[in-house]
């Protein structure tokens, strides 16, 4: 688990280097900005922030970590920088699960996270493959697809918190705040990016690392 969670911490450096040029400004929500969204060439730039949004959402939502039941559905193939995002969160949220299912049509990549979650959490991880059309359990789904529709061709509880990771844009509004897919509507998610989260974004890679290392 440890080597994972170093690859996770690679993966987080990676994302921060790949997101520093990006636009840090809040994008406009008028028919052009709609536009030009895609799914398929969306970045999500909150992905190394995605064990406290969890965190936030399902507080808001009233679910304790001891009750979450966590459904990740898998990116599709041939995409290592949405690998990297699966792997990012799967080892940043690795010992605060009690329940996880994976949804995937490649269970060969997951045996060594599902080792390592028994052995050291004692967690059975549960894997089903996406061409299944049945009852999933678990009350927070995380989709990494970008075009199919796992979610909407099985029965998940009609309560369960969905969070489309690029299929919707993930925009900033006031203070910082986060505002989140969840389903068709939107939850703001506040206190997560740090104050300098813009100067952040978009400075190079040597002066982040400075700027990392003197905030300690």
């Amino acid at each position: 688990m440890l080597f994972g969670r170093f690859l996770a911490w690679i993966d987080r450096h990676r994302s921060r280097e790949d997101m520093r040029n990006m636009d840090a400004k809040h994008p406009k929500k008028d028919g052009k900005e709609q536009d030009r969204f895609s799914p398929m060439t969306y970045r999500n730039p909150y992905i190394m922030y995605m064990h406290q949004i969890i965190s936030n959402v399902i507080r808001q939502k009233k679910i304790s970590y001891q009750c979450l039941e966590l459904i990740i559905i898998d990116a599709e193939e041939n995409s290592d920088q949405d690998d990297q995002d699966v792997r990012m969160v799967l080892y940043d949220l690795d010992d605060q699960l009690n329940y996880l299912l994976i949804v995937t049509d490649r269970p060969e990549r997951y045996e060594s996270f599902m080792d390592e979650m028994y052995e050291e959490n004692g967690l059975i991880v549960q894997q089903i493959q996406k061409t299944s059309c049945r009852q999933v359990r678990g009350n927070v789904v995380l989709d990494f697809e970008r075009s199919s529709s796992f979610f909407k061709q099985n029965a998940v509880h009609a309560d369960a918190v969905y969070l489309p990771v690029y299929k919707r844009p993930w925009e900033i509004g006031e203070n910082l705040d986060i505002l989140v897919p969840v389903g068709y509507n939107t939850l703001i998610v506040e206190g997560i990016l740090p104050a300098d989260w813009q100067e952040c974004r978009c400075m190079n890679e040597r002066d982040r690392l400075d700027w990392e290392f003197r905030k300690g």
